[in-house]
């Protein structure tokens, strides 16, 4: 296993961590940390308001995290076609993130851009040495440019398995009483359907184990879409605008009582959707406008999501995947009244608290 990911158990945390996390964190153990939660497996109990909306007692909260995804970060010198200045920003975005260690970093998929076969373990040793500086650990998840949209082929999995470990591709971990997990569906609408089968019934032993726990879902493609669907298979141009996965939204559904949220990327834009009271949440990533990460502070009555922007000399807008110029037409939905916000989200989307809703 690479030495990028270097990871720590701290026995009386319950969960990965740096050293100088370990202190301030020593007392978050899942039995201290579900109470406070109010979690059971009787049903949902979060709810969400747009952050600033109730009242927020001022507390340290109990676990920080960041997401990152759609880096695309290629080999210096590559004659594969990417996005403009890509390794800058994700190197941007490693310093941006130092400047206030979160307890951990969740790498969403698509860290590096790939395109063939030959150049995936290229591009993740330029993405080595990119995330090198981080002062996190850092939890990846793979995204189809990882893999050429091939999920469960040995062959294209090879480079991403060399870099992070075998235990790094469909895998969970605890942290501040949270269940994390991990999924691969990095080529849910490419590859065949036992793939799909047993990636699928791995989630549902990962849930059943954990009836009760919070959790929150970590996977490079959106389960459910994010603006109006015809629009969104417009302006992405791919059918993976979702991934039409009926049997993963099923278990999704099934266990809405205890997921919080699903985390995804891919799709260039950012956005949130609630299905069954799980909020499925979409961040554009660095590489093409508008050029995000999202960081998540965790307290004992809410969790808050607050989306960042790169600088404007790097988040570009000609870099957009959803309007001019790689359309001929701008896009907008019922909810996004014109094509920034179809971009960007708006402030509730792009700024969110999740409270704990109490019992009626």
């Amino acid at each position: 296993m690479s030495s990028l990911v270097q990871l720590r158990y701290e026995p009386t945390t319950t969960f990965y961590m740096s050293k100088q996390r370990a202190t301030r964190n020593a007392g978050l153990t899942r039995r201290a940390f579900l109470p406070a939660l109010g979690v059971a497996a009787s049903g949902s109990v979060w709810r969400s308001i747009p952050a600033g909306g109730a009242s927020q007692p001022d507390a340290k909260p109990r676990l920080t995290f960041v997401q990152i995804n759609d880096l695309h970060v290629q080999e210096p010198g590559t004659t594969i076609k990417g996005y403009n200045s890509a390794n800058e920003k994700a190197q941007w975005v490693v310093q941006e993130i130092n400047r206030q260690p979160p307890d951990f970093v969740l790498g969403i998929g698509d860290l590096i851009h790939g395109e063939r076969l030959d150049q995936l373990p290229r591009d993740l040793a330029a993405f080595q040495q990119i995330i090198k500086p981080l002062k996190a650990p850092f939890y990846p998840a793979m995204g189809n440019h990882e893999v050429v949209q091939r999920e469960g082929d040995s062959v294209y999995e090879k480079a991403y398995r060399d870099v992070f470990g075998d235990q790094r591709v469909n895998y969970t971990f605890e942290a501040g009483g949270l269940r994390f997990i991990m999924l691969n569906n990095s080529g849910a609408v490419v590859v065949g359907p036992d793939i799909i089968r047993r990636r699928n019934a791995w989630l549902n032993d990962v849930l059943k184990a954990h009836p009760g726990q919070p959790k929150i879902l970590a996977c490079h493609i959106p389960i459910i879409p994010v603006r109006d669907e015809p629009v969104l298979a417009k302006s992405f141009g791919f059918r993976s605008y979702a991934a039409h996965d009926p049997e993963l939204l099923a278990l999704v559904d099934e266990h809405a009582g205890s997921i919080i949220a699903v985390l995804s990327g891919h799709l260039h834009l950012t956005g949130q959707a609630e299905r069954k009271g799980v909020h499925h949440i979409s961040i554009c990533g660095t590489a093409s406008y508008p050029s995000d990460f999202a960081r998540y502070q965790v307290f004992d009555e809410r969790i808050v999501m607050q989306v960042s922007q790169l600088p404007s000399a790097l988040a570009q807008t000609t870099t957009s995947l959803h309007g001019h110029p790689r359309h001929k037409m701008d896009f907008t939905d019922a909810a996004h009244e014109n094509a920034e916000l179809y971009k960007v989200g708006r402030s509730e989307e792009r700024n969110l608290t999740i409270w704990r809703k109490r019992p009626q």
